[in-house]
């Protein structure tokens, strides 16, 4: 084997592995035993995370079809490994929110207008190149890799959540932090370095943040309109609390899109934070998972 196809992936070097696994959550019976503001600090939390997994299936389709477009332009055989393993990940991650899905429906949210409204942003990058909407990708898992951090490290952001939605929102947010770079590893694996790949990348970059500005609120209205909650001031305030306040999920994220910009960036070298995966692992995962993933 030559030494090109057997060369590691930044992330490969540094000892992490992406896992496939599968969980197979039970959400039966959730809606009759919660209730509908099932975040402790009311609906405005409530909806912003709700908003999170009503995207979750349409987004994670526009990176498994960017992985899957990438594969054949990529020859070595360690960023094929990963880009296999995120795609089995991001399946699962679909699968399961589109089960925890089912029940925010039985409450009346408005699960498939809000994903319709999400591909109807998402479709604005369908008219760009394909390495263009590659960097969109490779942006976007940069930030749910930043949003899933903050969901294993805020602890308190899910304290008091029915343990069924934390475990789920904890797992995602653990492969989040694994796979944070595959993408990014797979683009530069196809593409390489230099001028072009980074104009490219930041132009992703910008175009992602404007997509997440835009999506996110806009679902996030759409779920508190279905609760009655639209005018709702204190839903409001709570939901930009939790989003932007002391500890919140989204706050501090602007060093994230900074260190973006930076020529050298990789999103291990911004945040190592393999200690912390491992620390958390055995809290999290469930080794059964990864047998049924085999």
């Amino acid at each position: 084997m030559n030494d090109r196809m057997s060369d590691p992936t930044p992330t490969c070097r540094l000892g992490v592995t992406v896992t496939p696994r599968r969980p197979g959550f039970d959400f039966e019976g959730l809606d009759h035993e919660v209730p509908r503001a099932w975040h402790p600090a009311g609906i405005g939390p409530t909806a912003f995370l709700e908003a999170l997994s009503a995207m979750a299936p349409v987004v994670e389709s526009f990176f498994i079809d960017d992985a899957r477009r990438l594969l054949p332009r990529i020859a070595e055989e360690a960023p094929r490994a990963e880009v296999d393993a995120f795609l089995r990940q991001e399946a699962a991650h679909a699968s399961m929110h589109a089960a925890f899905n089912r029940v925010l429906i039985r409450w009346g949210v408005p699960v498939d207008a809000s994903a319709d409204s999400v591909l109807r942003w998402l479709a604005v990058v369908d008219w760009t190149p394909s390495d263009l909407r590659s960097a969109v990708a490779m942006a976007g898992e940069h930030f749910l890799g930043e949003i899933g951090n903050a969901i294993l490290s805020r602890r308190e952001l899910l304290d008091g959540v029915d343990p069924r939605i934390t475990r789920l929102f904890r797992w995602h947010g653990y492969e989040e932090v694994e796979h944070k770079a595959v993408l990014f590893d797979a683009f530069h694996a196809a593409r390489g370095h230099g001028l072009y790949t980074y104009a490219v990348r930041i132009a992703g970059l910008w175009i992602a943040v404007v997509l997440l500005a835009l999506a996110l609120p806009s679902v996030s209205y759409r779920i508190l309109a279905s609760a009655g909650a639209a005018q709702d001031l204190h839903a409001w305030r709570g939901l930009i609390r939790f989003v932007f306040g002391r500890g919140g999920m989204l706050r501090g994220r602007w060093r994230a899109v900074a260190a973006y910009h930076r020529p050298d960036f990789h999103p291990w070298r911004y945040l190592d934070n393999r200690r912390f995966l491992s620390e958390l692992r055995d809290t999290i995962i469930d080794p059964a998972w990864e047998v049924r993933a085999r």
